[in-house]
């Protein structure tokens, strides 16, 4: 008899906890708002690097960086069909392939896989609805902010479709033209790309001026927009990277915080995309100080959008990577720790210095020297002195320096296909955990935030 008891009490507790837990718990709510903050090819490794060169000194341990309580698992991106015989009838996914930013830009977007290269459009070429223009059609506002070029693949992949992520004027073209209730569906458009929207055949910046659009070239005049659609563009292709920007040019942060005040106005929610897009570019020419430069401008934005979230309740904040670039690496030749020393006092990175040694007459280590918060070695000045203006070569001996300084390893020029890490926070942040694959993602934040 007692034995029986103890099994039927072994079953009711569990049921009956169970029932009352289920009976006190509120259904989680819609996030109003959603801010996708992307990291272009940012990796874990990245994200330490930052860490350990933001550290204070005056401390015993590394503080960790406001994203790190915020860790719930990481994303994989080698989940993409990227073989076809046929594109329209017969692709197939290849386990050891992985994304570039266009194709994972548009599992993010759509929750759908493409071909590399391609922007939320099927293998086969068929539009795929993006999420940006799902929460538009739900009466949310929507915006991109880059510091690449605005028409660039990640911020493309939301607000254009097309089969080449190459085609820029194509993608500017459709920022414009894909419109709904006779507006354009992107009511907030800050980054590079001048260029692109300015051109000879067509000039889409006195277009979105005629339809009511304020636009910003500066820094000054983006802190000056008050109206709900905005066009700001700063550079005439990327911007320069945070150390190298001069002071007329918002940082990534600015053109965040300039976003969100001007969102928060619509009482239906928004979507809001924030790329930190350069730590992609600093890893492609494995430049450990161009990635703290381009992860400290990321990070400052995701602060600002951590505040705003924290205040606001209703905000569901996700950062996340597209791939990691680089195989970056801290610690290599087998000596067991990285220095962030040498990069510390830096005001400049080697691609801002190597575009000084291009245009003007002085050495490049002449250059180096003004620059560094170290003295160069001779053999350092002999390596700088024996190159040519070349940009290429000039910009291989800088970064050579810094990575042997700081004992950097780098196993790519290019994508690799290692997990990258994902953040979370606000509303509905509990959907996100593990490992997702991008697509994944994609689907999820669309259900979670614009269920149907």
């Amino acid at each position: 008899m007692k034995i029986s008891l103890q099994i039927c009490l072994g079953i009711l507790i569990p049921l009956l906890l169970t029932a009352c837990s289920s009976t006190s718990q509120k259904p989680v709510k819609a996030p109003k708002n959603v801010v996708l903050m992307i990291g272009d090819g940012m990796g874990f490794a990245h994200v330490k690097a930052y860490r350990v060169y933001a550290d204070d000194l005056s401390t015993d341990i590394v503080e960790p960086l406001s994203i790190d309580p915020l860790l719930v698992g990481s994303v994989s991106t080698d989940s993409i069909r990227m073989l076809c015989d046929d594109p329209e009838h017969n692709c197939w996914r290849d386990p050891g392939g992985f994304t570039d930013s266009a194709s994972s830009a548009t599992a993010y977007a759509t929750g759908q896989d493409t071909l590399v290269g391609q922007l939320s459009v099927s293998p086969s070429g068929e539009t795929m609805t993006t999420i940006l223009e799902d929460a538009k059609e739900h009466g949310k506002s929507t915006g991109l902010i880059a510091t690449s070029s605005i028409t660039h693949a990640s911020p493309a992949a939301f607000g254009a479709h097309v089969k080449s992520r190459s085609n820029a004027s194509e993608i500017a073209n459709q920022y414009f033209d894909n419109q709904l209730n006779g507006k354009p569906v992107i009511d907030v458009l800050y980054g590079g790309g001048l260029d692109y929207l300015q051109r000879a055949d067509r000039n889409l910046v006195a277009e979105f001026q005629q339809a009511g659009y304020e636009v910003a070239l500066n820094r000054t005049s983006l802190l000056e927009l008050t109206s709900g659609q905005q066009l700001g563009l700063f550079a005439a292709n990327g911007m320069p990277k945070a150390w190298d920007r001069p002071n007329t040019m918002p940082s990534l942060a600015e053109m965040t915080q300039s976003a969100l005040k001007t969102m928060d106005k619509n009482p239906q929610g928004f979507f809001l995309m924030v790329e930190g897009s350069q730590i992609d570019w600093a890893a492609h020419d494995n430049s450990v100080v161009g990635v703290v430069s381009e992860m400290e401008d990321f990070i400052a934005a995701i602060d600002e959008v951590l505040d705003f979230a924290r205040r606001d309740r209703e905000t569901l904040v996700l950062i996340v990577a597209d791939h990691e670039t680089g195989g970056m690496s801290l610690g290599r030749d087998g000596i067991y720790r990285w220095n962030p020393k040498p990069i510390r006092g830096m005001q400049a990175t080697p691609i801002g210095m190597v575009y000084q040694f291009i245009k003007g007459e002085e050495s490049l280590s002449r250059i180096a020297a003004d620059k560094l918060p170290f003295e160069l070695t001779g053999s350092e000045i002999e390596l700088l002195d024996a190159v040519n203006r070349d940009e290429d070569a000039a910009l291989d001996a800088l970064t050579s320096i810094f990575n042997n300084r700081t004992f950097t390893g780098w196993s790519s020029t290019g994508h690799t296909g290692v997990d990258v890490p994902l953040y979370a926070f606000g509303p509905g942040s509990g959907h996100f955990h593990g490992v997702m694959q991008n697509e994944v993602l994609g689907q999820t934040l669309w259900e979670v935030f614009l269920p149907e």
